[in-house]
């Protein structure tokens, strides 16, 4: 079993089911629920790609890291934002307080459920060269990673609680 308390950092990119299976895990753990997209949209009142758009990617970049560093509590589940793996502070934080675990999920799976109405924080970049340069850098963070390309996520929660218990 990790640790405990111990917070539980779910990472991967938008679309593989982060906010999803932490709201299970945390019903599941009786975990605090924190999704860090929600962190900013309190410390500013704008959305991430709002956020962007009229504040700059470097802004957000300086808020976003605020706010996952002001996460102190323990026995919590952290939903982050897909692009936060680019924050070698935020993660280095994140991993000194919690268990990374990254929803690995295929490219098409990801292109596939992500529909006109999810509003991604994009720079120029497509989906396609945002995957390929996140998915080292999930890679390379993580303490786990759990396949998510058919799995449901209560298959995902059950899996991720198994692995945690035999750590």
């Amino acid at each position: 079993m990790i640790e405990s308390p111990k917070n539980i950092v779910l990472i991967g990119m938008p679309g593989s089911g982060k906010t999803t299976v932490g709201e299970k895990l945390s019903e599941r753990l009786g975990y605090t629920f924190i999704d860090t997209d929600q962190l900013i949209c309190e410390l500013t009142g704008k959305t991430p790609r709002r956020l962007v758009e009229e504040d700059g990617l470097e802004y957000f970049m300086k808020v976003q890291d605020e706010a996952v560093l002001s996460i102190k509590d323990n026995t919590c589940i952290i939903s982050t934002g897909g692009g936060l793996v680019h924050s070698e502070i935020s993660m280095n934080y994140l991993k000194s307080i919690g268990f990374i675990i990254y929803l690995d999920t295929k490219y098409d799976i990801i292109k596939e459920r992500m529909d006109s109405s999810r509003k991604l924080v994009r720079t120029a970049e497509t989906l396609l060269e945002l995957y390929n340069n996140r998915v080292p850098l999930y890679q390379k963070y993580a303490d786990l990673v759990v396949n998510c390309d058919s799995a449901d996520p209560d298959t995902v929660s059950g899996t991720i609680l198994g692995a945690i218990s035999s750590k």
